[in-house]
């Protein structure tokens, strides 16, 4: 990956490959973002990922900027480039998790991951410069990989079978036996979850 535009000038002034990307907002409204936050990431010599949109399992985590593209440096600088995909349609950082609950992440820049990145000063091609936030982020991408976070675990599993009180009297019920071994087809049933804090 490349960009002109968004890359650190201390340490790919040249190479423009040692991206520099804000975090990532909320996929969508109404979905929890667990990797957000202030801050700068550093995402040196990243191979992007593009997802498609045939899978509702599998998700992009953190995007590349509208600038950026996919550029092969052993191709002969005299050669046009096919770019299939550019900026925001490719993943930096995607994750998929399948309908068992497995997650599985792919983070398309391992040197990411080195202490250098955790809290490197880097600096924009507007002058601005500041310290990254890598060691945030990928402790966060690391707790939601491993399911320490984004889990909703159940502590305690009620259910009742709902009868009628008394023929005689209209519009009343009882709660029966607490989780009986057997219900029939028909019957009414109250159930509460308890989540654990």
């Amino acid at each position: 990956m490349v960009d002109h535009f968004n890359y650190d000038t201390k340490s790919s002034a040249e190479n423009h490959n040692v991206l520099l990307i804000p975090r990532p907002g909320p996929l969508r409204p109404n979905v929890v973002n667990f990797f957000g936050g202030d801050g700068l990431l550093a995402v040196p010599k990243a191979v992007g990922q593009t997802l498609g949109s045939s899978s509702p399992l599998i998700n992009p985590i953190l995007k590349a900027p509208e600038t950026s593209y996919i550029y092969n440096p052993k191709e002969e600088a005299g050669e046009e480039q096919d770019t299939s995909a550019t900026g925001s349609q490719i993943a930096l950082v995607s994750a998929m998790q399948a309908r068992n609950s497995a997650r599985f992440t792919v983070l398309g820049s391992l040197e990411m991951l080195q202490d250098a990145w955790f809290d490197a000063s880097v600096q924009t091609p507007t002058g601005k410069s500041t310290k990254t936030v890598n060691r945030e982020f990928v402790r966060q991408l690391t707790e939601w990989t491993f399911k320490e976070v984004g889990v909703l675990k159940v502590g305690r599993v009620e259910h009742h079978q709902v009868e009628d009180a008394s023929k005689a009297v209209a519009n009343t019920t009882q709660v029966g036996f607490s989780d009986p071994e057997i219900y029939r087809i028909k019957n009414d049933v109250v159930g509460q979850l308890s989540r654990i804090s």
